[in-house]
């Protein structure tokens, strides 16, 4: 038993843009933003997925960069859910195997790199009446997508997360879990790999992401809070430890602890952004 705590089709010519039916709802800081970073949607791919009687839809947005190694199976993962569902493929230039793995599975929203720029591109083609942010390395719990649809029948809930575990079960990838739990019913503040869902007005009214190199996640979740209640869903998500692979146990503690402050005493992320490297 899962228990819930509540606290476009268009193109960038240049300067031009064309704006079809998909974006012409969106907020005028928006469509500056897509004027701006030129941003583009592609309309083939795989097409929602709809149940009789259920006019909810879950748009699924994963932002992504070279990741032909793990999107296959990240995909046969998600085409397991259960309910009504999208993926929108944010690709920040992927030069590998990516794009053509995804071509008829996903649709496709091309944007320059960087995790903030690309999940605003995804969200700005969603169709969807709830988004949800999901790291490639990130899997959801089985009926994850249902968990999310319950919390957010809560008129209140402007958005929420899942608990954190790490695919590894050492004593320091649960010490990291548990800190980022704790984070996050104490303060309700999410990070990316918790799977971050939010409505779509809630989302556009927000402005969607901070674009800015790192902590955007952050920033969004503590915005999120002011908008309505968090819904924390007490069923773990899996994310993948390769970060503490490659850096090691003790550069990830002092790096994720380091940062973390610096952030929350006002250190721009611009700064902070060069410690942290390009480990995804």
């Amino acid at each position: 038993m899962c228990r819930f705590v509540c606290s476009a089709e268009f193109e960038s010519i240049h300067q031009k843009i064309k704006i079809c039916p998909i974006t012409a709802h969106l907020p005028a800081s928006w469509l500056q933003k897509l004027r701006t970073h030129n941003y583009s949607i592609q309309r083939d791919g795989a097409t929602p997925r709809r149940r009789r009687g259920n006019p909810a839809l879950i748009s699924i947005i994963v932002p992504v960069l070279n990741e032909a190694e793990r999107l296959g199976p990240f995909l046969d993962d998600l085409e397991a859910q259960a309910g009504d569902w999208e993926i929108i493929l944010a690709d920040g230039g992927s030069e590998d195997a990516t794009l053509e793995i995804a071509r008829d599975r996903a649709r496709i929203a091309a944007s320059p790199p960087g995790r903030a720029l690309q999940m605003n591109a995804g969200a700005a083609g969603a169709k969807g009446d709830i988004l949800l942010f999901l790291h490639c390395d990130t899997r959801l719990p089985p009926g994850g997508l249902g968990l999310i649809e319950e919390a957010m029948r809560d008129p209140a809930a402007a958005g929420g997360g899942f608990i954190h575990r790490f695919d590894r079960d050492d004593r320091f990838s649960r010490f990291i879990s548990l800190s980022a739990n704790t984070r996050s019913r104490r303060w309700r503040l999410l990070f990316g790999d918790q799977a971050i869902f939010a409505r779509r007005k809630v989302f556009e009214e927000l402005g969607g992401y901070p674009e800015v190199p790192l902590f955007e996640d952050w920033g969004f979740s503590a915005r999120m809070r002011e908008a309505g209640e968090i819904a924390l869903i007490e069923e773990p998500i899996t994310t993948s430890g390769r970060r503490i692979e490659v850096w090691g146990k003790w550069r990830c503690f002092y790096l994720w602890l380091g940062l973390s402050v610096l952030y929350a005493l006002g250190v721009p992320p611009e700064k902070l952004a060069r410690f942290y490297g390009h480990v995804r």
